[in-house]
């Protein structure tokens, strides 16, 4: 064996024992979360901040989501060559629900969060029963395949565990990534 392939050896085995030792429970993760500057939650619960770190990726793609489609749809809604305010094309029952939302954020004004729009305050599965409710105004020519939605739908399940603070298998993340190549594929390509 050449020094190389032995030194190749030895950086391979390290790596599989890094990684071996790292999924110990009891291990400090290298990712910290600090809660300030001196304050890291990760020594003090190391399982909790491991879940958090593979939970993230779930949650930053669903945020990338939620945001394209939301985005989307206000530009949809808005360009309808009526100048008709997209709001107005939004479901009754889903308008009721948004309302609420309002006067909760409202009531919490005093938290330092931005000043958030309707479209903000929308859910995915509002933001999926918009797009399909208004299918024939712009949608269709844009998605072009409802299908999509239906697939979107599916997701919705997952994004509330991500948001309820627990993981989604390997398998699951895969469904959403696959998910949202399909619609980038058609809208965004």
């Amino acid at each position: 064996m050449t020094v190389d392939s032995r030194a190749a050896l030895f950086l391979m085995l390290g790596q599989a024992a890094e990684r071996t030792v790292s999924q110990l429970e009891e291990v400090v993760p290298k990712e910290a979360l600090l809660i300030s500057p001196s304050y890291d939650l990760a020594a003090l619960v190391p399982e909790k901040t491991r879940r958090a770190a593979e939970a993230s990726e779930a949650y930053k793609l669903f945020f990338v989501f939620e945001s394209y489609l939301r985005e989307m749809m206000v530009e949809v809604l808005s360009n309808d060559g009526q100048n008709t305010n997209w709001y107005e094309k939004v479901p009754p029952d889903v308008q009721t629900e948004v309302t609420k939302l309002e006067q909760t954020e409202e009531v919490k004004s005093w938290m330092a969060l931005e000043s958030r729009d309707k479209s903000a305050l929308l859910t995915l599965p509002q933001l999926l029963r918009v797009i399909d409710v208004n299918w024939k105004d712009g949608f269709e020519d844009l998605v072009r395949d409802k299908s999509l939605i239906q697939q979107a739908r599916v997701l919705v399940h997952l994004r509330n565990t991500i948001c309820h603070m627990s993981t989604i298998p390997v398998e699951e993340l895969a469904r959403l990534k696959q998910t949202m190549r399909d619609w980038f594929r058609v809208v965004a390509p």
